[in-house]
Protein backbone atom coordinates (compact mmCIF):
# COMPACT_ATOMS: atom_id res chain seq x y z
CA UNK A 1 0.00 0.00 0.00
CA UNK A 2 3.00 2.64 0.64
CA UNK A 3 3.76 4.83 -2.50
CA UNK A 4 5.94 7.04 -3.79
CA UNK A 5 5.69 9.82 -0.62
CA UNK A 6 8.75 12.17 -1.95
CA UNK A 7 6.31 15.16 -1.97
CA UNK A 8 5.24 14.84 1.76
CA UNK A 9 5.49 17.41 3.96
CA UNK A 10 5.46 16.00 7.57
CA UNK A 11 4.25 19.22 8.87
CA UNK A 12 1.62 20.66 5.94
CA UNK A 13 0.19 16.98 5.98
CA UNK A 14 0.42 15.68 9.08
CA UNK A 15 -2.17 17.27 11.08
CA UNK A 16 -4.79 16.95 8.64
CA UNK A 17 -3.97 13.18 8.16
CA UNK A 18 -4.16 12.43 12.16
CA UNK A 19 -7.53 14.47 12.40
CA UNK A 20 -8.77 12.51 9.30
CA UNK A 21 -7.37 9.51 11.47
CA UNK A 22 -8.86 10.70 14.80
CA UNK A 23 -12.38 11.35 13.14
CA UNK A 24 -12.49 7.62 11.77
CA UNK A 25 -11.36 6.22 15.39
CA UNK A 26 -14.29 8.29 16.65
CA UNK A 27 -16.28 6.46 14.77
CA UNK A 28 -14.84 3.00 15.02
CA UNK A 29 -14.87 3.46 18.41
CA UNK A 30 -11.67 2.57 18.94
CA UNK A 31 -9.77 2.89 22.55
CA UNK A 32 -7.04 5.15 22.91
CA UNK A 33 -4.38 2.09 22.58
CA UNK A 34 -5.99 0.52 19.75
CA UNK A 35 -5.54 3.93 17.87
CA UNK A 36 -1.58 4.14 19.28
CA UNK A 37 -1.37 0.42 18.15
CA UNK A 38 -2.42 1.27 14.36
CA UNK A 39 -0.44 4.43 14.23
CA UNK A 40 2.59 2.65 16.11
CA UNK A 41 2.78 5.21 18.72
CA UNK A 42 4.29 3.62 21.86
CA UNK A 43 4.40 6.34 23.79
CA UNK A 44 0.80 7.18 25.68
CA UNK A 45 2.34 11.11 26.21
CA UNK A 46 3.42 11.44 22.93
CA UNK A 47 -0.34 10.44 21.53
CA UNK A 48 -1.94 12.96 23.97
CA UNK A 49 0.42 15.77 22.84
CA UNK A 50 -0.17 15.21 19.37
CA UNK A 51 -4.39 15.37 19.90
CA UNK A 52 -3.90 17.99 22.09
CA UNK A 53 -2.06 19.85 19.18
CA UNK A 54 -4.35 19.23 16.85
CA UNK A 55 -7.72 20.21 18.66
CA UNK A 56 -5.82 23.32 19.37
CA UNK A 57 -5.19 23.52 15.74
CA UNK A 58 -1.25 23.84 15.83
CA UNK A 59 0.89 23.09 12.98
CA UNK A 60 1.71 19.20 13.86
CA UNK A 61 4.89 17.23 12.35
CA UNK A 62 3.63 13.87 12.06
CA UNK A 63 6.56 11.06 11.33
CA UNK A 64 6.33 9.53 7.74
CA UNK A 65 5.35 6.62 8.32
CA UNK A 66 2.61 7.39 10.99
CA UNK A 67 1.11 9.40 7.66
CA UNK A 68 1.63 6.13 5.81
CA UNK A 69 -0.04 3.92 7.98
CA UNK A 70 -2.87 6.30 8.37
CA UNK A 71 -2.92 6.15 4.35
CA UNK A 72 -3.43 2.40 5.13
CA UNK A 73 -6.39 3.37 7.41
CA UNK A 74 -8.28 5.63 4.95
CA UNK A 75 -8.04 2.56 2.51
CA UNK A 76 -9.92 0.43 4.62
CA UNK A 77 -12.36 3.18 5.60
CA UNK A 78 -12.79 3.97 1.95
CA UNK A 79 -13.44 -0.19 1.23
CA UNK A 80 -15.68 -0.85 4.33
CA UNK A 81 -17.70 2.34 3.18
CA UNK A 82 -18.50 0.77 0.00
CA UNK A 83 -19.72 -2.41 1.82
CA UNK A 84 -21.26 -1.27 4.99
CA UNK A 85 -23.11 1.38 6.83
CA UNK A 86 -20.84 3.60 9.01
CA UNK A 87 -22.56 1.75 12.24
CA UNK A 88 -21.74 -1.50 11.40
CA UNK A 89 -18.03 -0.65 10.50
CA UNK A 90 -17.04 -1.28 13.91
CA UNK A 91 -18.86 -4.48 14.34
CA UNK A 92 -16.98 -6.06 11.43
CA UNK A 93 -14.03 -4.55 12.19
CA UNK A 94 -14.41 -6.58 15.82
CA UNK A 95 -16.08 -9.95 14.60
CA UNK A 96 -14.06 -12.58 13.81
CA UNK A 97 -13.00 -13.19 10.16
CA UNK A 98 -11.63 -16.37 8.27
CA UNK A 99 -9.72 -14.13 5.98
CA UNK A 100 -7.71 -13.21 8.95
CA UNK A 101 -7.69 -17.50 10.53
CA UNK A 102 -10.59 -16.34 12.67
CA UNK A 103 -8.78 -12.93 14.09
CA UNK A 104 -10.87 -10.06 13.97
CA UNK A 105 -9.67 -7.44 11.43
CA UNK A 106 -8.62 -5.31 14.20
CA UNK A 107 -6.94 -7.54 15.93
CA UNK A 108 -4.78 -8.13 12.99
CA UNK A 109 -4.52 -4.25 12.52
CA UNK A 110 -3.27 -3.50 15.70
CA UNK A 111 -0.29 -5.80 15.92
CA UNK A 112 1.89 -2.58 15.67
CA UNK A 113 3.15 -4.03 11.96
CA UNK A 114 2.43 -1.99 8.51
CA UNK A 115 2.10 -5.16 6.59
CA UNK A 116 -0.96 -5.90 8.46
CA UNK A 117 -2.45 -3.18 7.83
CA UNK A 118 -1.97 -3.61 4.60
CA UNK A 119 -3.40 -7.23 4.61
CA UNK A 120 -6.81 -5.55 6.24
CA UNK A 121 -6.65 -3.07 3.73
CA UNK A 122 -5.47 -5.55 0.57
CA UNK A 123 -7.96 -7.92 1.44
CA UNK A 124 -10.97 -5.07 1.84
CA UNK A 125 -10.27 -3.85 -1.55
CA UNK A 126 -10.23 -8.02 -3.04
CA UNK A 127 -13.47 -7.91 -2.19
CA UNK A 128 -14.70 -4.49 -2.85
CA UNK A 129 -14.22 -5.44 -6.33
Amino acid sequence: MAGSFADLDPVRHGGSALRGFLNIAREWKLTEEEQRQILGIRESAVFEDLRIRIQAHEPVPIAEMVIIRIGAVLSIYASLGTQLPPDRMPGWLRSPNQAFEDRTALSVMTTGKLEDLDRVARYLLSVRG
